[in-house]
């Protein structure tokens, strides 16, 4: 049936799997504002971000996910995307709008404020204590 698996391990294992849940639950939540980040370095294609996003965060994001992602952030008017031709095969390169950087500033800024927030309630404790 099952081999025995010692307790070690079994930690081991929960922590990977965890931590590979919350980093793909934290990036694909924040997605919109990483492909920001990325673009605001340089301007990319598609299949470069996501092997960007991919080689930094050790996640995997299928077409289905980053295309419509980037074509609703091109409609709202964060991304201009160009069609460049380069080797005879056309492709869109994607660019960060001055309305994409005040979204990304804004966003920073939200993170910033929503871990300062996490790190105090870690230092004075529950909210229970705090309001007792």
């Amino acid at each position: 049936m099952f081999g025995v698996v010692g307790f070690k391990e079994l930690w081991c294992c929960l922590n990977k799997d965890l931590d590979k849940a919350w980093r793909e639950r934290l990036v694909k939540n924040h997605l919109d504002l990483i492909i920001l980040r990325l673009l605001k370095s340089k301007p990319r294609w598609g299949y470069e971000v996501n092997l960007e996003i991919r080689d930094r965060f050790k996640v995997y994001l299928s077409a289905g996910t980053l295309y419509p992602l980037l074509h609703s952030m091109e409609e709202k008017g964060y991304l201009q995307a160009v069609w460049e031709a380069e080797g005879g095969r056309g492709r869109k390169v994607y660019r960060i709008t001055p309305r994409g950087e005040e979204f990304l500033t804004a966003g920073a800024r939200a993170a910033e404020e929503f871990l300062r927030r996490i790190q105090y309630e870690a230092e004075i404790g529950p909210f229970q204590q705090k309001h007792a």
